[in-house]
């Protein structure tokens, strides 16, 4: 309440069709992100979950709108997706990749602490050069190490990084390759994703609509995964 009158807040929805759908055919990864909605409710943000079918396919689980990005809002976002999927009876077998929101990591450690998190190696490049490491020989070497499947090869790469650039590995000592190589990945995933690519499809996807009333805006998303679904079936 406002000033006597009631103002939105957040919303969280997760169809049941979504959620049977990814619990009984889909692997145990879902990608997370988040993207700023525009026109009246400038400020806010529309937090998603995508899982990952087993033709490496877009699978919607959920979605919300909330005030801001924030360690709050993410908290209780991932606390409704945790009743949802009941991720937290087995922690150990669920993997989420994301882009390193603000406020995500620490929601992580509070909620779902014991799940692998993964981070898109593309926004890890990006970071890496904003910090002053750029060109391409030190992003060759990068997604080489993000790439391979064994940790002596990995190990390989890293020490190619220190020798052309000592203060390029200082970068990586809290960043482990658990989060970003594939050579450190849990496998029971069965997936080997390095980029959040499919979160951000779906973003873009709703592109359109962003800046619409927010009752038209949630329409127009459960028209489009109903829609996606049909023609899914069709197929």
């Amino acid at each position: 309440m406002v000033n006597g009158r009631k103002r939105f807040l957040k919303l969280y929805i997760c169809f049941v069709a979504c959620k049977q759908g990814f619990l009984a055919g889909c692997r145990p990864i879902i990608g997370v992100n988040g993207c700023h909605l525009k026109g009246h409710q400038k400020g806010e943000q529309l937090l998603t979950a995508v899982g990952i079918d087993g033709n490496n396919m877009m699978c919607h689980i959920s979605f919300t709108v909330v005030e801001g990005e924030l360690k709050e809002t993410w908290r209780w976002f991932l606390t409704l997706l945790d009743e949802d999927l009941r991720i937290s009876q087995n922690p150990f077998a669920w993997t989420f990749i994301s882009d390193k929101q603000k406020g995500l990591l620490r929601a992580f450690d509070d909620i779902m602490l014991d799940v692998a998190h993964r981070f898109c190696v593309r926004h890890l490049h990006n970071n890496f050069k904003m910090e002053g490491f750029g060109g391409q020989a030190l992003k060759d070497i990068l997604w080489k190490a993000a790439k391979v499947t064994t940790e002596p090869e990995f190990f390989k790469h890293m020490e190619r990084m220190a020798k052309l650039d000592p203060k390029a590995l200082k970068w990586f000592i809290n960043k482990p390759p658990i989060h970003w190589s594939r050579a450190f990945f849990s496998s029971f995933s069965k997936c080997d994703a390095l980029l959040n690519n499919l979160c951000e499809s779906f973003n873009s996807v709703l592109l359109h609509v962003r800046d619409k009333h927010i009752w038209t805006m949630l329409e127009s998303i459960r028209i489009y995964m109903m829609s996606r679904l049909q023609k899914i079936v069709i197929r």
